[in-house]
């Protein structure tokens, strides 16, 4: 392993600059850069925006060998790679998407020194061939980026994070390990660093306050209006993003806003990957003012002069809430985010993740229909990405496809499978009319809009469709015809069922599976670990509700719930506006009940709040005093507890 030598920060310095264009590191990036030359365990919280990526990427272009990342998510490190080679940096990636013979050159480049970077996914890292490779390399650096996912408290819990210290045991003491996470609570960070064996680490952290951030909720029964209204008054300060719930809602606003005078696209993963690259760039470049996406949009996308993030509905939890919200005001300057809410919002999330969340024994179900039907038995394995069909797995599991569709997410998300969508929905039409016929038709139609769709069909699908079926993809036809779905198919109902002009039928998506690993005698997920993940995503759900229905300063609520509980109100939210004043002192009860638990019985803030029964707001509210008049202090080098100040 070759040691940086004293010139090393220089270098970065200097790379930054040719490579990146920028002058120089961030607060807090030239800290963690310096600690990585160092030698030092590292763990990274920067918040959204926060630059965590150069944190690895320009360390990597100094070092002689190569840096290692793993990262959970295909798009954003197939992302990451295109912009490092756009700007000559050599980098590739591994995942379980990409064919065995393609994996398997990528490794060879890789141990014959042809990358800077490799992105991993973490399910790659015990496979045979991997282990094989990686110890022939000279893996200088090794970045767990989202490393929150190594938790079960953390938002996008995934198993195979637990493992990564494990799987790269056979890399020499001398490598470095960086952890990087924008949302991570006092007990995610504990994990990180268990989990991870950091030794001696160096935390460096930014902290979580965004000052030039005013946190608005608006509850209202009728959104529409209300959000209309917004948009129309905050599009004034500048650009902006809505995150849109489904993929109808995102059609509908981009719509109606390009109505009342502000380009607007909707942005969702129905899209092919180019259009939505596309449409990214236009809205970084100014050309589209707003964008209303599903929570597919933002990873990775960096718009500095974004003024305001609107949610027309609330998220799961407030780590997913904070990095949406985040992208507004990454440039320092004034900017909103503001959550649309009502009571029914919260009563239908909690209702969906308990009705879709399967339990263990339906996840069992699943797997094995899933199993025989791929035709797997016990020990045997799936080499290559094979077709996915619901409904023989229905009929084989006896459980509805919508459970089926959460069990196999829930199943990847475990590291059990991987999925990869091959063929996206299309409509498959044949005209049953002659052309000549179809031209008498339109001339004695009697509604000009009936007669201008099906003139648009006929050039859309060509003479073909006149003697075959022909299929087309739903989004293509959505986009040229500029209707939605649901139009679409009521459209296309009267033509075939009262006009008899023609015939269609609408196919769906065809996804390909494979499963990691052969197939196990049992659902090789414990029981108690769907049970908890369950629990942990309720739990998230009523801290986020707890945000959009407190009284006290929004700001100072999130900051606790990252543990930050030295937070004062910022004067600038709606509930600091609305009323400029401190919250009542606590009961002396409750300051005696909870000072004897931290600091007598030694509990953490997590324990305490589980003994006593109490609202995440009231036990935060009652801690921020005991801190504020010196009564106890918290333990910086064990995160959760806390003693008594002398």
């Amino acid at each position: 392993m070759s040691e940086p030598s004293t010139s090393s920060f220089d270098q970065a310095v200097s790379n930054l600059s040719q490579y990146w264009g920028y002058p120089g590191f961030r607060d807090g990036q030239a800290d963690v850069v310096r600690s990585v030359f160092a030698n030092k365990d590292t763990l990274v919280l920067f918040p959204t925006g926060g630059g965590k990526s150069l944190c690895y990427q320009v360390p990597a272009t100094v070092f002689e060998g190569i840096t290692i990342v793993i990262s959970p998510l295909v798009a954003l490190m197939q992302d990451q790679v295109q912009q490092l080679k756009d700007r000559g940096i050599a980098a590739t990636f591994i995942n379980s998407t990409l064919p065995f013979y393609e994996v398997e050159q990528r490794l060879v480049n890789a141990r014959n020194g042809m990358y800077k970077l490799l992105y991993c996914a973490p399910e790659r890292l015990h496979s045979p061939l991997f282990l094989a490779e990686i110890q022939k390399m000279n893996v200088e650096l090794v970045a767990v980026d989202e490393s929150h996912c190594i938790s079960e408290w953390g938002h996008d819990f995934r198993p195979s994070y637990r493992t990564i210290r494990e799987a790269l045991s056979v890399l020499p003491d001398s490598t470095r390990w960086l952890a990087l996470t924008a949302t991570a609570t006092p007990e995610v960070r504990k994990d990180i660093l268990e989990n991870l064996k950091f030794s001696e680490p160096n935390i460096i952290s930014q902290g979580f306050a965004r000052p030039n951030l005013i946190w608005w909720v608006m509850q209202s029964e009728n959104k529409k209006p209300a959000i209309e209204r917004s948009v129309l008054k905050a599009s004034e300060k500048g650009d902006g993003l809505m995150y849109g719930g489904t993929r109808k809602n995102c059609e509908y606003w981009a719509d109606r806003f390009t109505r009342v005078g502000i380009p607007t696209e909707a942005y969702h993963a129905g899209f092919e990957s180019e259009k939505r690259k596309q449409i990214q760039q236009r809205w970084i470049g100014g050309e589209t003012p707003l964008v209303v996406a599903t929570n597919a949009f933002g990873m990775g996308i960096d718009k500095p002069d974004c003024r305001y993030v609107i949610h027309e509905e609330m998220p799961y939890s407030i780590e997913a809430y904070y990095q949406e919200a985040g992208r507004a005001g990454r440039d320092g300057a004034e900017s909103y985010p503001i959550l649309y809410f009502r009571e029914s919002d919260f009563v239908k999330a909690r209702k969906r993740i308990q009705d879709n969340y399967p339990t263990w024994d339906e996840l069992s179900k699943i797997y094995n229909a899933l199993c025989d039907d791929l035709g797997l038995a016990i020990g045997s394995e799936l080499l290559e990405l094979t077709s996915l069909n619901l409904e023989r797995i229905k009929t084989r599991s006896g459980i509805p496809v919508s459970i089926i569709r959460s069990g196999l997410k829930l199943l990847a998300q475990f590291d059990v499978l991987v999925m990869q969508q091959e063929v996206k929905p299309r409509v498959q039409l044949q005209f049953v009319l002659s052309m000549e016929m179809i031209g008498k038709f339109k001339e004695r139609c009697e509604n000009p809009e009936k007669a201008e769709f099906l003139d648009k069909l006929v050039r859309l699908f060509g003479h073909f469709a006149f003697s075959n079926m022909v299929e087309l993809e739903t989004e293509f036809l959505l986009e040229r015809l500029k209707i939605n779905r649901n139009s679409l198919i009521k459209a296309l109902n009267v033509l075939m069922q009262h006009d008899r002009v023609l015939m269609f039928s609408m196919l769906d998506d065809n996804s390909l599976i494979r499963l990691i690993g052969p197939r196990m005698q049992q659902l090789p997920i414990p029981k108690p670990q769907v049970e908890n993940y369950r629990n942990n995503l309720l739990a998230k759900l009523e801290y986020m509700h707890g945000y959009a229905v407190t009284k006290v300063c929004r700001e100072v609520y999130l900051l606790n719930y990252f543990g930050d509980v030295t937070a004062t109100p910022c004067r600038k939210c709606d509930n600091c506006k609305r009323s400029d004043q401190l919250m009542p002192d606590p009961e002396r009860e409750d300051l005696r009940a909870l000072f004897d638990l931290l600091t007598k019985s030694e509990r953490t803030l997590s324990e305490a709040r589980s003994q006593l029964d109490w609202k995440f707001e009231h036990i935060h509210m009652v801690l921020a005093y005991l801190i504020r008049e010196d009564i106890i202090e918290p333990i910086i080098e064990i995160p959760g507890r806390y003693r008594q100040k002398n």
